[in-house]
């Protein structure tokens, strides 16, 4: 017994291009794609990150080019990533408003306003150790002293105008970031 029992079977909404593109579920485009940039310090800085072919490290005076290409291709969004001149224990230059991520934010906005721009707020890149928080003496992680960090981190890519701000820790910065006085 045959489910269908036609002889043929009409592909009407796949029979042109036209039509397809009408019920076409998913479209692929520049404009729905985020582009990652990680904003170093230094100068003249455009360095490929070998596990990522094509995505680059680069500097603030290379930023433009970097974002101006993107743009120019139809990108309507960035997220950026941070990586500091200098680590300590605490990742505290990721909350530095003349840190590497808060001066791109700036930079992007000034001369693409309509540009989405997203911040990263993770510690792992800023501190000494490479872990996303403060490590205790028996090498755990601490969250509630990880916490403050990360709001402040947040809350400097906030003043900073980005966008949108992308973390792990969402609850705890909503409740932490609720207690400042940015809106």
């Amino acid at each position: 017994m045959k489910i269908f029992p036609l002889a043929r079977r009409p592909r009407r909404l796949r029979a042109t291009e036209p039509l397809r593109e009408l019920v076409r579920e998913t479209r692929l485009v520049a404009a729905n794609l985020i582009y990652p940039i990680f904003v170093t310090a230094g100068i003249g800085i455009r360095r490929e990150i070998p596990s990522m072919p094509g995505i680059f490290q680069v500097s603030l005076d290379t930023l433009d080019q970097e974002v101006s290409d993107f743009v120019g291709l139809g990108g309507k969004s960035v997220i950026l990533f941070g990586i500091p001149a200098s680590k300590d224990a605490l990742g505290s230059a990721a909350a530095d408003p003349h840190g590497p991520v808060c001066a791109a934010i700036g930079q992007i906005k000034s001369r693409h306003p309509q540009l989405v721009v997203v911040a990263d707020v993770c510690l792992c890149e800023y501190t000494s150790h490479g872990h996303c928080g403060v490590v205790g003496e028996k090498g755990e992680i601490l969250n509630d002293d990880s916490l403050p960090l990360l709001a402040d981190a947040a809350l400097a890519y906030a003043v900073a105008g980005a966008d949108m701000i992308i973390t792990y820790f969402a609850r705890d910065a909503a409740r932490l970031l609720a207690q400042t006085t940015h809106q």
